[in-house]
């Protein structure tokens, strides 16, 4: 009895986790379709006396990272099913997207993406300094826990090269 119902579980919760990681990844391509047609409609139609190479510059880059980001996102959330002659079960609903790390930090880099390019279509180009942000966190997380640490270790000996240094001084004092 009990073997029984414990796959079942298992499958009903990776079940339940793959329909959640769908809905997160539908909203999210809404969110960012939302977040592009307003920033046309706005600033390419409306503004389009001030729109400029720097604008399209800017609207491509966007539309790289969400893709990079979405990519990143569904590749993370894809699921595994068993093979066709196996019965094609699922086997994994893959990673969790309300997980911390490295997805957790994608959701942040996709909202301030979208906050960035609202504020610049809508409020003022300045907000695109505000794009800045995120890579100076990242490398001010990676020199503190990564390059510095490492460059800063001093070269470590080993025991038989500490041994003969030793010997070399000692003989050294006593010439």
């Amino acid at each position: 009895g009990a073997r029984t119902l414990a796959p079942a579980m298992a499958n009903e919760a990776n079940e339940k986790l793959l329909l959640k990681n769908q809905a997160y990844l539908a909203r999210l391509l809404y969110q960012i379709l939302s977040c592009n047609a307003i920033y046309c409609v706005y600033r390419v139609w409306y503004h389009w006396d001030s729109f400029s190479r720097w604008h399209i510059t800017g609207e491509l880059l966007m539309l790289c990272l969400y893709f990079a980001m979405y990519r990143f996102l569904a590749s993370a959330a894809s699921p595994r099913h068993a093979p066709l002659a196996q019965g094609g079960a699922l086997i994994s609903a893959g990673s969790d997207l309300d997980s911390k790390g490295v997805i957790e930090y994608t959701w942040d880099l996709l909202y301030t993406t979208m906050f960035v390019q609202l504020a610049t279509g809508l409020l003022s180009d300045w907000f695109a300094l505000v794009a800045v942000v995120p890579p100076c966190i990242g490398f001010y997380y990676a020199w503190t826990q990564y390059v510095y640490p490492w460059i800063s270790k001093p070269d470590e000996l080993d025991a038989a090269q500490e041994a003969s240094k030793k010997q070399k001084v000692k003989y050294g004092r006593a010439r």
